[in-house]
């Protein structure tokens, strides 16, 4: 009696079992050519979505690269209106003090980049960038906002750059040793012999 209870159950629960199995989704076998395809296809999507990141980077970086230089040439021809504003005032004093009027832009440039308001951390002031005490050397006897003046400024300053011509070796390194170290500068130092490449790339027009 107990050995065939104990069939019974046992055949029942093989019969569960096998059923239970049958309602289970079958997984479908996967074969070699279309788990390649797959790959195919990732790599594929993954290649277009690098390929987008870098368009979407280059073209950030193209309207910065282009952004940059309208500003450059929109600020190099606010430099040539400005410089032209002064230019009489420039070419008078330049000739009066026997300096060519190239030179004298080339050293306004560098020194203030036409800013009437420009100030020197050791006190320099105005469009050349001359000291008070400097100006009063050479006969200034006005006050220290006066010399923001442009047409007082560039006068001394072009006075003092006259001078510095006359002490140096005739040389446009010479004549800016003088006139940046001062007038008792003998011997060209890192910061003049800079300034003086930077003056020259001016003449050129570069």
């Amino acid at each position: 009696m107990n050995i065939r209870v104990i069939l019974a159950v046992a055949f029942t629960v093989g019969a569960m079992t096998v059923s239970a199995q049958s309602k289970e989704t079958p997984k479908t076998a996967v074969s070699p050519a279309e788990k390649a395809a797959q790959q195919r296809s990732q790599s594929g999507g993954e290649k277009w979505a690098l390929a987008a990141a870098r368009k979407t980077k280059s073209d950030k970086m193209d309207r910065t690269v282009t952004s940059s230089v309208k500003t450059s040439a929109g600020e190099k021809a606010a430099q040539v209106a400005i410089g032209g504003e002064y230019g009489s005032i420039i070419a008078r004093y330049a000739a009066e003090y026997g300096v060519s009027a190239a030179l004298a832009h080339a050293v306004i440039r560098i020194e203030s980049n036409y800013r009437v308001n420009a100030r020197g951390r050791a006190g320099e002031i105005g469009l050349m960038q001359i000291k008070p005490s400097t100006a009063r050397m050479l006969g200034y006897s006005g006050s220290i906002k006066g010399l923001y003046a442009p047409e007082i400024n560039i006068k001394y300053g072009m006075k003092y750059l006259g001078m510095a011509q006359e002490l140096g070796d005739g040389s446009t390194c010479g004549t800016i040793l003088k006139y940046n170290a001062g007038h008792a500068a003998k011997r060209m130092n890192p910061i003049s012999a800079a300034y003086c490449a930077k003056v020259k790339k001016h003449l050129a027009g570069v």
